[in-house]
């Protein structure tokens, strides 16, 4: 039962645009809160939820199905064989998960969450939508201004896109930190 909620969770949130999940959040809670008020008597007032609550819990559930699905097939792809070693020579589950399967699933792992982070960041922008004023929203402020949306635009790339290279230097630099099998290959050459 929780593994097939937990397919269905992921289908869902991996199948639709997070545009449209940012909405559900928006506008579904209050509805949820308005249930809850109603059904148990509770007095939740609905207009002191800030904006960003709502752009939390739908980036939040939204990257949580993308990064499960990074950690499973990253825990898929360790060998079977190493994993059997393990066991062989006395190892128990949790140390096996420990020492042997983790290990092995960062170093395939990793570049995905890094990519998953570098695609939050950018989502990031679809905040304005629902009147959180992010570096979107200012821009879009300033180039209606000033009639300078080219200019605007621009600068708003050159924000986001030093952001992004720092996220892949520091991914980068987490991936040669947990190759270990890359590290003994360079240190015998």
């Amino acid at each position: 039962m929780l593994s097939q909620l937990s397919t269905l969770y992921s289908s869902f949130m991996r199948g639709t645009p997070l545009l449209v999940q940012l909405f559900l959040s928006y506008y579904g809670i209050p509805v949820m809160l308005n249930i809850l008020n109603y059904k148990f008597g509770w007095e939740f007032s609905i207009n002191d939820i800030p904006s960003m609550l709502f752009v939390f819990v739908a980036f939040s559930l939204n990257e949580a199905a993308y990064m499960a699905e990074s950690i499973r097939a990253a825990i898929l792809s360790v060998d079977r064989k190493d994993i059997e070693a393990a066991w062989s020579i006395g190892m128990t589950g949790g140390q096996t998960m420990r020492r042997v399967i983790l290990p092995q699933a960062m170093i395939v792992a990793i570049p995905n969450l890094g990519n998953s982070l570098i695609s939050l960041l950018k989502s990031t922008s679809l905040a304005f939508t629902i009147g959180v004023m992010d570096m979107m929203g200012k821009a879009k402020v300033v180039a209606g201004n000033n009639m300078r949306c080219f200019e605007v635009y621009i600068g708003l790339a050159l924000l986001y896109w030093p952001m992004c290279i720092i996220i892949e230097f520091i991914v980068h630099k987490l991936e040669k930190r947990f190759n270990i099998l890359d590290r003994e290959v360079q240190q015998n050459d």
